[in-house]
């Protein structure tokens, strides 16, 4: 048996938005919503830990974050504005991978957004809530993160 501490897989989009959606079934679209963001969260605070064994800068460990997630297919990542005294900013992400095979009336990037929240709480050393003011599911341009 073959394992690896960077082996991978991946889901389709069409695959994640089954799952999701099953969620939302199975709790209600308001539960999975929390469920995806608190499972994220601890995603993204892990993610940091790893990226920060390489990044010296905390700009440095963002511009990795956005490589990285551009390499998985998580879409376009980038730093629109950031304060790094005050740990507030906005994240723009072009063809998020969570708006790819799903049409919504409101933001629905919930797991992106989770990440996003446990990233930057790691990065800023202090709790971050993200939220999400536009979103590509509801045919806006791309998705637009801010955090405080």
């Amino acid at each position: 048996m073959l394992r690896s501490r960077k082996a991978s897989f991946s889901f389709r989009f069409e695959t994640f938005r089954k799952f999701e959606s099953s969620l939302e079934e199975i709790f209600s679209p308001s539960a999975a919503s929390v469920i995806l963001y608190t499972s994220a969260s601890k995603c993204g605070k892990d993610a940091y830990k790893k990226l920060m064994k390489r990044a010296r800068t905390k700009r440095e460990a963002l511009l990795y974050l956005s490589m990285m997630k551009r390499w998985e297919n998580w879409g376009k990542l980038s730093i629109e504005t950031i304060d790094f005294e005050n740990g507030n900013g906005k994240i723009i992400v072009v063809n998020s991978f969570e708006t790819i095979a799903h049409r919504s009336n409101q933001p629905c990037c919930h797991f992106l957004r989770g990440f996003l929240a446990g990233f930057l709480s790691e990065l800023f050393s202090k709790e971050i809530s993200v939220d999400e003011e536009k979103c590509a599911a509801k045919g806006d341009e791309y998705c637009e993160f801010t955090f405080a």
